[in-house]
């Protein structure tokens, strides 16, 4: 086992849930930069975000932006069962991802089976779960007070938790995407409980619900998905890219392009998945084996000498160091515009849908459509 894995259960310390956040063009949820608040108080003072400069910066706590309780065919989120691995409105609605090279965590589980506990989260039909705002929760919840699970928020003059995303004022990022051309974004896991995302526009005089992004969503760029790693260097990879079993229909999503985060015996489907018997579970040393290969340099196997033709870590000795929660590596997308778009002010919207739990981060940045060719970032 990990000695670091070891040392976690040896102290008992608390799985966290999955945290992310846009990083560049600059989000709304990431307001707080502006008082010098970049996590929670009581988190750890070393979760600067990445970006593609190698600059440090500030993120504020944009990570801290979701919606929890939320599983796919339900008409709302519950703001609690975040770890209940059910059908928890008991609306029957069927995952339509179920392709193991789709699926992030569990992947030798048949599809729908009774092994195949995380069938209802939000990544086994993309986009098909509620959230509670468009642009998140402050905190993840619509209450004040802070909640289990990581649900904390440091409260500024500018949000405090169970704000809304969408009521955050519009933030000036000085970004122009040129309209029929490609433009380049970057976002960060903090605790990476698998699954992949998608980005979107809405138009900015109009209300940033989550019909309103659904009905813009972007393509991504294949062969230009990367690893930024804290010097600004960008590893471009091998992306995996979803199209069908999406909402809406046809749209884009992204697998995340790192392993997920060890999640240990919490895997017993039911009311909780606290039980220790790891049922259907992968292990840590599977959840390398089946997540891409990611040359870390500084890190045990960081040569990625030991993986196989596919990219993928051996079973025997894993590449490691860019597995999880590393806080230390961000992904650079780059984007199709398209060409029908009228030029203006839009808001770009960011939504990562958990696989591992019944969650999805959200984040929202203001941006503007031009017909020039000049990227602004």
């Amino acid at each position: 086992m990990h000695r670091l894995l070891r040392v976690l259960l040896v102290l008992g310390l608390p799985a966290v849930s999955g945290h992310g956040a846009l990083v560049s063009p600059r989000s709304r949820n990431s307001i707080d930069y502006l008082v010098g608040v970049n996590v929670p108080s009581h988190w750890p003072s070393d979760r600067a975000c990445t970006n593609i400069t190698g600059d440090q910066c500030n993120n504020g706590q944009a990570a801290f932006w979701y919606s929890q309780g939320c599983f796919i065919g339900c008409p709302s989120c519950d703001h609690m069962s975040g770890r209940q691995q059910i059908d928890l409105c008991g609306l029957g609605k069927s995952n339509t991802i179920n392709n193991p090279k789709d699926r992030t965590v569990n992947q030798n589980a048949p599809a729908g089976s009774s092994s195949d506990i995380y069938k209802h989260n939000p990544w086994r039909a993309p986009g098909s779960a509620p959230v509670a705002d468009a642009c998140g929760l402050a905190g993840g919840t619509p209450w004040a007070a802070d909640v289990s699970e990581a649900g904390v928020y440091t409260k500024t003059k500018f949000a405090h938790h169970g704000m809304n995303g969408t009521s955050l004022k519009p933030l000036d990022t000085g970004v122009f995407f040129p309209i029929g051309g490609r433009a380049e974004v970057t976002w960060q896991v903090e605790n990476n409980h698998g699954g992949g995302y998608s980005y979107r526009l809405c138009p900015a005089d109009q209300p940033l619900t989550e019909e309103c992004f659904q009905k813009l969503p972007l393509d991504f760029v294949k062969d230009q998905q990367g690893i930024v790693f804290k010097n600004g260097t960008v590893k471009l990879i091998k992306g995996n890219f979803v199209t069908e079993g999406t909402h809406p229909e046809g749209s884009m999503w992204s697998t995340i392009p790192l392993p997920p985060t060890w999640l240990g015996p919490r895997c017993l489907p039911g009311p909780n998945d606290t039980n220790s018997t790891p049922y259907g579970c992968q292990s840590w040393e599977k959840s390398l084996v089946d997540g891409p290969c990611m040359p870390c340099p500084g890190t045990p196997g960081s040569d990625c000498s030991r993986c196989d033709n596919n990219d993928r870590p051996s079973f025997e000795a894993p590449c490691d160091g860019c597995e999880g929660s590393t806080h230390s590596h961000a992904i650079r997308d780059q984007l199709k515009i398209p060409a029908h778009l009228p030029p203006g002010k839009y808001v770009l919207g960011w939504r990562w849908d958990c696989e591992a739990t019944a969650q999805v981060w959200s984040g929202c940045a203001d941006v503007t459509l031009s017909h020039s060719d000049e990227l602004i970032v």
